[in-house]
């Protein structure tokens, strides 16, 4: 398969998802595929349809735009650095993304998403007791750096 037409096929899915088209992004993938995100590791089609379908209700209005690297193809594997913006419960947060593609026959069969969810945390967090556990955190993950 051609570098384009991967690139196609991924752009296609993502367009789908902020869409909140469910069926049309199952529809890029295997019947075996896997999707491996921060949230857990969800196999099948049964299994992703819940994942996206979740996904499509907690941040309705996600929206992908390309960053560094953009989409890169190797043979039957892509990585596409992108940021994810959107709105948690009417706060606004964005985040760097990098996800892993592996295709079999057209079809997306593995999809491994990396985000730093301690970013998105912390920009959607509300109140000052919410504010505060999460400085907290960040605090101690980032000790000893500044």
């Amino acid at each position: 398969m051609s570098e384009k037409k991967i690139e196609g096929i991924m752009r296609d899915f993502v367009k789908a998802i902020e869409e909140k088209n469910v069926e049309k992004a199952l529809s890029f993938l295997t019947d075996d595929a896997d999707y491996v995100t921060p949230e857990g590791t969800f196999k099948g089609k049964e299994e992703l349809r819940r994942y996206l379908t979740w996904g499509t209700q907690t941040t309705p209005n996600q929206k992908v735009r390309d960053a560094g690297i953009g989409i890169m193809v190797k043979g039957n594997k892509a990585v596409f650095e992108h940021i994810v913006e959107g709105t948690y419960e009417g706060t606004r947060y964005e985040a760097l993304t990098m996800c892993v593609y592996e295709f079999s026959d057209e079809k997306i069969q593995h999809l491994r998403t990396v985000v730093d969810r301690l970013s998105i945390a912390k920009q959607v967090a509300r109140g000052w007791f919410a504010k505060r556990i999460m400085n907290s955190i960040v605090a101690r993950a980032e000790k000893g750096l500044h």
